[in-house]
């Protein structure tokens, strides 16, 4: 059963006081924070290059960030929410998971239930990097990271500064227009939901459930097997690519389309 969750930040603490778990700069990073379920969080958000940068803003389902969010604009719709295509439940590992799409290999949109999980098993303090106010998150052993409060965006306007909200990769259950987010402004943290054509920030998660296990890489193709994106083997060898349906597969750890 999901649990929706509220945490309430601690005082807030000064920055010269945070220790980040990056163990450098090149980013992003797989920050382990020691959760039941072995989850691993970025250090950063999609179309950022270091943990206190906003990054990218996205609809729940595109792809690219834009100058105008509303449901105009969606293009998974026709002009309004009551012709919202239907993208699946969860669209974590697709190809309308932003995460997945950007960085690749195993990096997915996190699930409603990896934010409860965050929320119920972190402490959370409001605090700011280099000037950027935002939440650190400190797991059960000890890792940490950094979601700055990006806001979001609605027609042409950004709103930021003291809250922030993170897409999901899980869609709300009544109907098609809502989708999950984690909702932050300061004093606390909670899952609520929002209009899909809003434009939200993304930070990607790796599950042990989508890692990608490839077997011993070999340079005889005949040998290299084939893998969908959730790791499972799809054909022993390249010579049977052509019995596959059109997607993408991994191959000696890098994407492959079948058209």
């Amino acid at each position: 059963m999901i649990m929706l969750s509220l945490m309430t930040f601690a005082t807030s603490m000064a920055q010269d006081d945070i220790v980040l778990s990056c163990p450098d700069d090149n980013h992003p990073h797989a920050i382990d924070l020691g959760l039941p379920s072995g989850t691993k969080w970025a250090c950063c958000n999609v179309g950022a290059d270091n943990p206190e940068a906003y990054g990218g803003y996205y609809t729940w389902g595109e792809t690219e960030d834009k100058n105008y969010y509303n449901w105009n604009t969606y293009i998974y719709c026709d002009g309004g929410w009551e012709t919202c295509l239907d993208l699946g439940s969860d669209i974590a590992g697709t190809q309308y998971d932003v995460a997945h799409v950007k960085w690749g290999g195993s990096w997915v949109m996190p699930s409603l239930d990896q934010f409860c999980e965050l929320l119920n098993n972190c402490s959370c303090i409001s605090s700011s990097v280099n000037g950027v106010s935002g939440g650190i998150y400190t797991g059960p052993n000890g890792g940490t990271i950094f979601l700055p409060f990006a806001g979001y965006r609605e027609d042409e306007s950004h709103h930021y500064g003291n809250f922030c909200q993170y897409w999901s990769s899980t869609l709300f259950p009544s109907g098609l227009r809502y989708a999950y987010v984690l909702f932050s402004y300061g004093k606390a943290n909670h899952i609520s939901q929002d209009d899909r054509c809003i434009g939200h920030t993304v930070r990607p998660v790796i599950s042990t459930t989508t890692n990608i296990n490839l077997s011993v890489i070999s340079s005889d193709k005949s040998s290299q097997a084939i893998y969908s994106l959730y790791g499972m083997k799809v054909a022993d060898n390249m010579e049977q690519a052509g019995n596959l349906p059109p997607g993408i597969y991994i191959v000696n750890g890098k994407k492959m389309v079948v058209k």
